[in-house]
């Protein structure tokens, strides 16, 4: 069978696609590894594992956004090269081909990173992968309680305010009362974060109820903020209150005093001992002036 003229470019160009397309895919990215979070002042690796199937990488290149800052070309002299991108400091001499490193990141650092990688001429594949990263500045220390007082009578409005200072992101905050966490949205009160100068912020959460006779097992209440920043802080502060006017209760127990150093307990035998020597001296001393003898018995137990 004959195919008119006409047709035969087609069939041509049919081939031709069925020939690219069905060969294997010669590049392909594996996995673009972005730390999601690191605290300020700490090395950040960045990692784009590829594969090439049979083909060459000509080069690998790093993005902020849309800004490079790192390239590896294999095939150059000088095969590293960097790029001033501002927030972003690369370490060549740990940097690779498979991975780049970032040192003293800061809050700057924070955004989208993407990995291109592209093989040899004649083709030229291009892939990309990316990922996110987001620079944290930690609060100096735990957040700080006001407005409690020592003790609250029931029935009293208990008011008082956690404040977790210059972080970035702002701290997300958490009452809780006696471990259990205070869900109830009417007992809290939220505020926006304060942006300071230096562009770290301030978190505050507020706390209002009234008390009442399940807030003071034992006399006793405890407060307690706990500051969270994703999955790198964690920190708490905690007051116990008492309730005015709180009596312990306590177990009676039985009291004995023992006057003498022999131990007799007072109004017992020892009562009755004394009574017989009294009456014995007694005694001794009327038989003396009528020139007799006294015999007394010691009174039976």
């Amino acid at each position: 069978m004959t195919l008119p003229a006409t047709l035969r470019p087609l069939l041509s160009l049919a081939i031709l696609l069925i020939l690219f397309f069905g060969r294997a895919v010669p590049l392909e990215i594996l996995e673009v590894r972005v730390p999601e979070y690191k605290v300020r002042g700490a090395k950040a690796e960045l990692q784009c594992r590829y594969a090439l199937e049979n083909a060459t990488l000509y080069s690998l290149k790093w993005y902020k956004g849309d800004k490079q800052f790192f390239q590896y070309i294999p095939g150059n002299k000088k095969t590293k090269n960097t790029f001033f991108v501002k927030g972003v400091h690369v370490d060549v001499e740990r940097s690779t081909g498979a991975s780049v490193v970032l040192s003293e990141v800061e809050l700057g650092t924070s955004g989208t990173y993407r990995c291109e990688v592209i093989t040899e001429a004649p083709v030229f594949h291009t892939k990309f992968g990316e990922g996110n990263m987001t620079v944290i500045d930690l609060p100096e220390s735990a957040p700080v309680l006001d407005g409690a007082k020592t003790s609250y009578q029931l029935g009293e409005q208990v008011t008082v305010n956690c404040t977790s200072l210059f972080s970035k992101p702002a701290a997300t905050l958490e009452w809780f009362i006696n471990d259990e966490q205070v869900v109830q949205q009417h007992f809290l009160k939220r505020y926006a974060p304060q942006r300071e100068p230096d562009g770290l912020e301030t978190a505050v959460l507020g706390l209002s109820f009234v008390t009442s006779r399940s807030h003071f097992p034992h006399g006793e209440m405890r407060l307690k903020c706990v500051a969270k920043i994703a999955t790198v802080y964690f920190q708490s502060q905690e007051t116990s209150v008492i309730e005015t006017g709180f009596l312990p209760q306590t177990q009676a127990k039985e009291r004995r005093y023992y006057p003498y150093s022999s131990g007799t307990r007072a109004g017992g035998e020892g009562t009755s001992l004394l009574l017989f020597l009294l009456l014995f001296s007694f005694s001794l001393l009327q038989q003396r002036a009528e020139g007799g003898v006294a015999v007394l018995t010691p009174p039976l137990h």
